[in-house]
């Protein structure tokens, strides 16, 4: 009996040792480390195959695992986006990743972050690879629009702005923020240097300490002008300005493209003005010159000329009305502010006191002069305004 009981002492003792050295011989190499206890991650070992990253193989039993599944979100913005702008959003580490939008799985999405671009509920599913998954909390995304864009009430047109001394620059439509691109957060703004500016405005997104800014106004340039102001003298039916480069009439505010030296011509009464400029780019005007009577040269052929409707859009009457009947021709002359010819014609009058001559042009938005020219009459010049 004892010697039964020695014998299988002997058989187990041998088959550990056995056991030993068959568990020693699978250890699994990966990376060029080999161990009993070397951990992979999930995917990497396959029972009875090799893996996918190692030139070795496991025999008779699976490597233990150990691949854990976090799918916290991180926001790297807020989750109300402001017009065209965009969300994006990163997970924990996982082993495959899909991402739903309000619980539909989002075809290619199955990367460990994700770009929102639209709104909608957003969340995660992660797994270890083997079967184990877990769900990420639900981001819900939300997007207000823009708000309109502001105009400087100075610059309703003009891109540079010209001041003699400062000049103030004002949103044209109120917002919570304000932010001028010289870090300025006032809603206006002094200018007194030469400078190029815009604007930004911003509203509240809720009830939340984030803003939703608009797109940028369009940048201003403003100069100081150094062109002193102009004064007028008459000398008989003539209008002198003080010398400068550059001349620009205007006869009852409407521009004239009768003149661009310093001499104007006066042909009715009215009120004149001059502006002129070194550069051309920064003017300055003028007080108005007012001519209570028509020119002495007028002689006593006078007549009162008008246009009408004005401003047009194209269709207008001509008019002139005369002291006497009168008999022979009628010139016509139009021109835009550049001086170029747009319209003439010459047309016999016979034995009327009212002339009225129906025009209609294709004009560009403008200011227009038309110059009348009656033999024995003075010759007389009005503006009309295409709209």
């Amino acid at each position: 009996m004892l010697k039964s009981i020695l014998c299988l002492l002997l058989i187990i003792i041998s088959f550990g040792k056995l056991e030993s050295q068959s568990l020693q011989r699978s250890a699994i190499s990966f990376y060029g480390q080999s161990g009993i206890n070397l951990k992979a991650t999930a995917g990497q070992i396959v029972n009875g195959s090799s893996s996918n990253n190692s030139n070795s193989y496991v025999i008779g039993f699976q490597q233990p695992l150990n691949y854990k599944i976090n799918v916290g979100l991180s926001i790297f913005s807020d989750t109300t986006i402001c017009g065209n702008n965009k969300l994006v959003v990163k997970s924990g580490t996982c082993f495959t990743y899909q991402w739903f939008k309000n619980d539909t799985a989002m075809v290619g999405q199955r990367s460990d972050s994700i770009t929102i671009l639209s709104p909608g509920v957003y969340k995660l599913i992660g797994s270890d690879g083997l079967n184990k998954y877990d769900t990420s909390k639900s981001i819900r995304v939300s997007f207000v629009p823009k708000p309109a864009k502001p105009t400087l009430a100075k610059t309703l047109k003009d891109t540079i702005v010209c001041f003699n001394d400062t000049i103030r620059l004002k949103s044209n439509l109120l917002y919570d923020r304000y932010l001028w691109s010289t870090g300025d957060t006032t809603n206006s703004k002094l200018i007194n240097s030469q400078t190029s500016i815009f604007l930004r405005g911003a509203m509240r997104i809720g009830a939340t300490s984030n803003y939703c800014y608009s797109d940028s106004s369009n940048i201003i340039t403003t100069r100081k002008n150094t062109t002193p102001v102009p004064s007028l003298l008459r000398v008989d039916d003539n209008l002198y300005s003080t010398d400068s480069r550059n001349y620009r009439w205007f006869m009852n505010n409407l521009a004239s493209p009768v003149s661009s030296s310093n001499v104007y011509r006066i042909l009715y009464k009215g009120f004149y003005a001059v502006e002129t400029s070194i550069d051309k780019v920064c003017w300055s005007r003028s007080k108005n010159f007012i001519v209570q009577n028509d020119p002495a040269s007028s002689g006593q052929n006078s007549y009162l000329l008008s246009a009408y409707p004005n401003p047009t859009t194209g269709f207008f009457y001509l008019q002139a009305k005369l002291a006497k009947r009168y008999s022979g021709y009628m010139e016509l002359l139009i021109v835009d502010q550049s001086g170029t010819s747009k319209w003439n014609i010459k047309r016999f009058v016979f034995n009327e006191n009212n002339i009225r001559l129906p025009i209609n042009l294709k004009l560009n938005k403008g200011s227009y002069s038309i110059q009348v020219k009656l033999n024995g009459y003075k010759n007389q010049v009005i503006q009309i305004i295409a709209l």
